[in-house]
This record gives structure tokens, C-alpha cells and sequence, in this order.
């Protein structure tokens, strides 16, 4: 594992030599992080300061150290920060943009929020095709297509997990600059480039999985308050003993001029999103071959996962990459789904350990 460090202009370029431990993790479309832990000098304290840029070379993943912690007794300087498109939360969404077709007008809604953040470029646009929620005419709420507030990477977030799609800051290191991406993963399910972890097949080894039900929950009950009056409403069709109940502690309360029909909407919403922390989980790991990750697939592809011992067969998406070095060697992970809604959890990669 590379890594080179530059300070924010570019002006020169660090290395990293004597790190006791580092940690790197990156994300389909979530912001990635990184801490690394060396001993105390001049030449970390130099190198290690926020602001400054850690280039992976393998990975072509750029990130910006935000936090940096001295510590004179253990001797030792420890830098955290996250992965370049973090940038973006420099801004805020001060000029408003309705969004249609995801890819293109999310391009647009960056473009016109920059507000001279430098070194950053956008992708070309490759026509992906996903759309964004409508306007609800039976709510008179014009305005849910519109992105009209926040920090501008927390709202791009947000609307391409709408989309599925992802996002990466694709590093240059000859231009010294960033071009945001939004991207689609490859479905790696069928054909000759498919991906499969099976353990009957000896494609993985050490399977562990972990099916959990403990805190399920399919029906949430949820207040709304309209008129100085309450109200109650629920979302989930379960009965008999396979319905489990959830009630949300929250009420929600009318905005002004609001209609009845667009509050309680507003009240089934949150909790669907509510039910959505209280799924059935089943962690899936296993060790696989760390070379094939880059190269066979990468994050956001769908890759197949199997035992037919167990009755497991998921097709899952590829979601985080993390590596590690500490005192017990080097271990690269992958997550396959998103960890709070699929029944995939880690899988586990070895380097030769």
C-alpha cells in the first residue's frame, strides 16, 4: 500500500514511512474515511495537517484530513479525515434546482453551488437514466422534486440513493485537480464476467453467517398533530402472529397551511423511515481473494453469494471497501449491501494472512 500526502496548494509531496496504524474505508455513495497514526516528529507533524490531501495509489482515492491530534505522552500524531468529495460540504444549497433525470440535473444543481471551490470538475454526463420523486398533486406540495437547502454533499447524497447511484472523486494527478463522477454499478450476476461466492464451490472459505429477527418490526404506528388536534395513523399490513409493532415516540405537527392529507403523509413517512431501522439481518462473511477486488469487480457492482448447506443465495451490491494495517498485518474488507437495510453484512478479505 502507497500513500502520498500533499499540502493544499500541491507544492511539494510527503510520504508515509513509518505509520503504526492506518485505516482507509470507501463507500458507493457515502462519504469514506481515513486515520492514520505515526510517531511523533517534525516531519508528521509537517505532513499530517488539515487540509492536507492522502493520495492512495492503488485505489486512486484522494482524501482530506480534517482533524488532527498531537499527543506529546504517547509520542505519537494521529490525522483523520474523509474521501475528496467531502469537499462539496464546503457549500450549501443556496441556489435552488428542481431535479428531474438524476444524473444530469444533480450535475447541474453542483455546478451552480461551487461558488469558485477550486480543482474540481464535473463528469460528462453518460445519460443514466433514473428519475427523480415527483411533485404529489393530491398533497399541493410543489416543491418535493426541489433541492432548496442543506450542505450540498449531504442533498447529493440523498438523491442519488433515490437513483441507487453512486459517486467518486476520480483524482489527476498530472492536472493536480478532481472530477466528480456519478456512476451506476455493473450487475455481476450472469455471463462470463459474473462474480459468485459459493461455498460449495470453494470460491469462498471461513463462511460465517448470522441471521438475526430479534429486533423486527413491520407495522409502526405514529402521531400527527393538525389543528391543535391529534391524530393517529400507521404504515405495514402484517397480521395475525406474523405482525410486529413498532410505535414512533414522535409526533408530527402541522406546518403552516398545511393540509391535513400532506401532514399525515408527512407522518407515514417518517415512519416507513422508521421501520426501516428494525429489519431482519443476516450478516454474511467470508474470506475471499483481495486481488479480484478492483479487477473483477469494484463498488457498486452486484455480485451473487451462495450456500446451499445453509439456504443462503443473496445478489447483493458492493457497497464499502475498508483497509487496515495495525500491529497484526494488513486486512482489506468489502461490504456487500447497505447495512442497515439488506441481509448482507462484511465479507471479509485477506492479504495473505
Amino acid at each position: 500500500m502507497s500513500l502520498e500526502i500533499y499540502p493544499a496548494d500541491f507544492s511539494t509531496r510527503y510520504g508515509l514511512y513509518a505509520a503504526s496504524a492506518i485505516s482507509m474505508d470507501e463507500a458507493y455513495n457515502d462519504t469514506g474515511k481515513i486515520s492514520i497514526i505515526e510517531p511523533l516528529d517534525d516531519y508528521a507533524i509537517v505532513s499530517l495537517k488539515p487540509g492536507n490531501i492522502v493520495y492512495n495509489t492503488a485505489r486512486g482515492t484522494t482524501y482530506v484530513i480534517v482533524n488532527v491530534k498531537s499527543d506529546t505522552t504517547k509520542q505519537q500524531i494521529t490525522a483523520n479525515g474523509y474521501t475528496a468529495e467531502w469537499l462539496l460540504n464546503k457549500r450549501c444549497v443556496a441556489n435552488k434546482k428542481k431535479i428531474v433525470t438524476i444524473e444530469k440535473d444533480t450535475y447541474s444543481l453542483i455546478s451552480s453551488n461551487l461558488r469558485g471551490l477550486s480543482r474540481i470538475d464535473l463528469a460528462p454526463i453518460k445519460g443514466l437514466t433514473e428519475t427523480f420523486q415527483e411533485d404529489d398533486p393530491e398533497t399541493e406540495d410543489d416543491d418535493e422534486s426541489v433541492i432548496s437547502d442543506g450542505q450540498l454533499l449531504d442533498q447529493v447524497t440523498e438523491v442519488l440513493a433515490y437513483g441507487k447511484l453512486g459517486r467518486r472523486m476520480i483524482w489527476d494527478s498530472k492536472a493536480l485537480k478532481w472530477t466528480f463522477e456519478i456512476f451506476k454499478g455493473i450487475v455481476r450476476t450472469e455471463g462470463i464476467h459474473a462474480v459468485a461466492f459459493v461455498e460449495e464451490q470453494g470460491t469462498c472459505t471461513d463462511l460465517v453467517i448470522n441471521e438475526d429477527e430479534s429486533t423486527f418490526k413491520n407495522v409502526a404506528y405514529i402521531m400527527y398533530k393538525y389543528n391543535d388536534k391529534e391524530y393517529q395513523t400507521s404504515v405495514g399490513e402484517a397480521e395475525g402472529d406474523d405482525r410486529r409493532e413498532l410505535w414512533c415516540s414522535n409526533t408530527v405537527i402541522a406546518e403552516e397551511k398545511e393540509s391535513q392529507k400532506a401532514v399525515e403523509k408527512r407522518a407515514k413517512e417518517q415512519a416507513s423511515l422508521a421501520l426501516g431501522k428494525y429489519l431482519k439481518r443476516t450478516s454474511f462473511s467470508v474470506t475471499i481473494d483481495p486481488d479480484e477486488f478492483g479487477a473483477k469487480y469494484d463498488l457498486g457492482d452486484t455480485v451473487s453469494c451462495i450456500s446451499n448447506r445453509f439456504g443462503v443465495a443473496f445478489q447483493a451490491q458492493v457497497t464499502g471497501y475498508k483497509y487496515t494495517l495495525d500491529s497484526n498485518g494488513e486486512t482489506t474488507s468489502i461490504v456487500l449491501g447497505e447495512p442497515t437495510l439488506t441481509a448482507i453484512d462484511e465479507v471479509i478479505l485477506r492479504n495473505g494472512n
